[in-house]
């Protein structure tokens, strides 16, 4: 037998010329292949992102129609609260304004004692209030020419009420600080000038002069108060997914839930579960028949 060395050379050229082809078409296709697997991956998150989103949202609807039928037995001091059902977990915090400063009825002194919160010196605290008062406070009726403004606040004062506890950030010593820092210390819809420090959050409670607020009436659990702040994250665990809702919430006799949303609390950054946060069942955050709910959705 006579073999065709020739023809072993043309099949070997070519199965190296087949092997360069796919190599060069895999380089060519494997990027593409790896981008359309990131871009379904991303696509994924993110709409489970807003599932979880959704329920954050729902949940806050739960929990205020609770608040304001007198049936929740939740701290309301900002304290986070969490529960796990099946791959998912929920953390909730209220915050009673009540226990907040509100930055148009309160005098200077209260406004320097959050504004200490925050680290200010009890001199430049003072002055910041003093500001805060200045820039709401409207023009006398007899006085000639433009009412003096102080060199901490905005450019020109308002002479009306704050609309928004983010207007603080105009003041350039508040400017650096996180609207969800100022929003955990004060608020613009409470119209009361004192603070019940049952209610206050452990950051503002050491700062607070009690013996100013001595002639306050205690809180009770009959005197229920009328607006708060209501957030829930939702996450699936393990994933680093979450979703995030977060209003201020008021009751009001006119809407068919009781209670009407006011504004939607700044977006927050979700971080990673902290472990000393208090952990009940779902039952006691949301109630028997939501907490059946989301073992089943989960």
């Amino acid at each position: 037998m006579v073999f065709d060395r020739s023809a072993d050379k043309s099949a070997g050229f070519a199965l190296v010329a087949v092997l360069v082809f796919m190599l060069i078409v895999s380089a060519i296709v494997a990027p593409f292949a790896l981008t359309a697997r990131s871009r379904l991956m991303i696509a994924a998150n993110e709409t489970e992102q807003q599932r979880l989103a959704m329920a954050a949202d729902g949940l806050v609807n739960v929990v205020a129609g609770e608040l304001f039928d007198g049936t929740s037995k939740l701290p309301q001091n900002a304290q986070p609260t969490r529960c796990h059902a099946g791959h998912f977990s929920f953390e909730l915090s209220v915050q009673d304004h009540r226990g907040l400063i509100d930055l148009n009825a309160a005098d200077d002194e209260l406004l320097a004692e959050g504004l200490a919160s925050f680290g200010f010196d009890p001199l430049m605290a003072g002055e910041i209030a003093k500001a805060i008062v200045t820039f709401r406070s409207p023009p006398h009726a007899f006085a000639a020419g433009a009412q003096p403004r102080s060199s901490l606040g905005p450019s020109q004062n308002k002479s009306a009420a704050f609309e928004s506890v983010s207007e603080l950030q105009e003041f350039s010593a508040l400017a650096s600080i996180p609207l969800r820092d100022l929003y955990a210390v004060f608020t613009v819809d409470l119209k009361q000038g004192a603070i019940v420090l049952a209610k206050a959050p452990n950051r503002l409670r050491n700062f607070i002069n009690t013996a100013l607020q001595a002639e306050q009436p205690a809180d009770s659990d009959k005197n229920r108060g009328s607006l708060y702040t209501v957030e829930v994250t939702a996450r699936r665990d393990g994933s680093g997914i979450a979703g995030h809702a977060g209003f201020v919430v008021e009751r009001s006799a006119l809407a068919a839930t009781g209670f009407v949303r006011l504004s939607r609390m700044p977006a927050a950054e979700i971080d990673s579960p902290a472990a000393s946060v208090l952990v009940i069942g779902c039952d006691g955050l949301f109630g028997t028949a939501v907490a059946q709910i989301l073992a089943r959705w989960s």
